[in-house]
């Protein structure tokens, strides 16, 4: 059993081993399990099978200096509804111009790109023609070719987190979402880049559109100059706010569930959360939920744990 505490470190948040001061390696222990630690003064255990437990910390030679107040416990307060009714508020800022790009993090299965694409529909735009949709892995000669074949569009990247860890991608992204009146971008290579029918792209060209990030990575880990140039919105949540937010939508998820299957799969839930640590509390595990529940299995509820209990 290995005890960290949360401290921070700069601007970083992070777990540190008590006995040792290691910091413990990334993905042991996920942000928002650190966060919650530090907000209610407390440990983090985790065992040898990697089970992390938050418990009070009653030692005084590891309690954290008096600080100022942390923004997350305001964060961790809010209405999940306010907090995407300000999302779709930031998204309409991009869709009309008047800022050139957005940045969506927080945690997987929320509705973050949902709502995006949602709402850019809502404003009149169309995918293909206005705005397009991408997702998955990008390197910096395709981020290159994207940002050429879709200059003038409002381009989606969505879970396109490799181009974070790519310092060509990254320079292109400071180059497309500067304030400049003109913003161009290069990829200088002495072998030009070629299009999907072949033909040779420019090195150099004019950038007009503008960029919506969604990602499930932490704020902290995202490049300082691309947030800096961009609004931000963070939905991560605490299992209290996903609930309320799965509540506030479940009538109008799965329209061939009935109300009756929705709201013991509610349930199940909630009563595998008050039991077990490691629950994967979202839209996604929800509608697994519900859809078992729909099937009127006499051992839902194990089934139900075994879908969205993480081991």
């Amino acid at each position: 059993m290995k005890i960290y505490q949360p401290v921070r470190i700069g601007k970083k948040l992070v777990a540190r081993a008590v006995d040792t001061k290691v910091i413990a390696p990334k993905g042991l222990i996920r942000a928002i399990q650190i966060r919650n630690a530090e907000a209610n003064n407390e440990l983090l255990m985790v065992s040898a099978s990697g089970r992390v437990t938050r418990v009070e910390n009653t030692n005084p030679k590891t309690q954290p200096a008096p600080a100022k107040l942390n923004f997350m416990s305001v964060i961790e307060k809010r209405d999940p509804k306010q907090m995407f009714n300000n999302l779709e508020r930031l998204t309409k800022m991009v869709g009309k111009g008047i800022q050139p790009s957005l940045v969506v993090t927080g945690s997987a299965g929320t509705g973050k790109t949902f709502l995006v694409k949602e709402t850019l529909t809502k404003m009149g735009l169309t995918e293909s023609n206005q705005f397009v949709h991408f997702k998955g892995r990008a390197t910096a000669a395709g981020l290159f070719v994207t940002l050429y074949d879709n200059c003038d569009k409002i381009i989606v990247l969505d879970d396109c987190d490799s181009v974070f860890k790519d310092a060509d991608a990254v320079n292109m992204l400071k180059a497309a979402l500067d304030s400049y009146d003109t913003r161009h971008i290069s990829y200088i290579t002495s072998k030009p880049l070629k299009d999907q029918f072949g033909t040779h792209l420019p090195r150099s060209f004019e950038f007009t559109g503008k960029i919506i990030f969604i990602s499930n990575l932490d704020q902290s880990t995202l490049d300082e100059a691309i947030r800096s140039r961009s609004f931000v919105s963070d939905i991560s949540m605490t299992t209290e706010q996903m609930f309320m937010r799965i509540e506030s939508l479940m009538e109008k998820m799965e329209n061939k569930i009935p109300a009756k299957a929705k709201n013991e799969a509610l349930t199940i839930m909630k009563e595998l959360t008050e039991k077990y640590e490691g629950i994967n509390v979202n839209l996604r595990s929800f509608i697994k939920a519900a859809r078992i529940c729909a099937m009127g299995f006499e051992n839902a509820r194990d089934m139900v744990a075994e879908q969205i209990i993480e081991v």
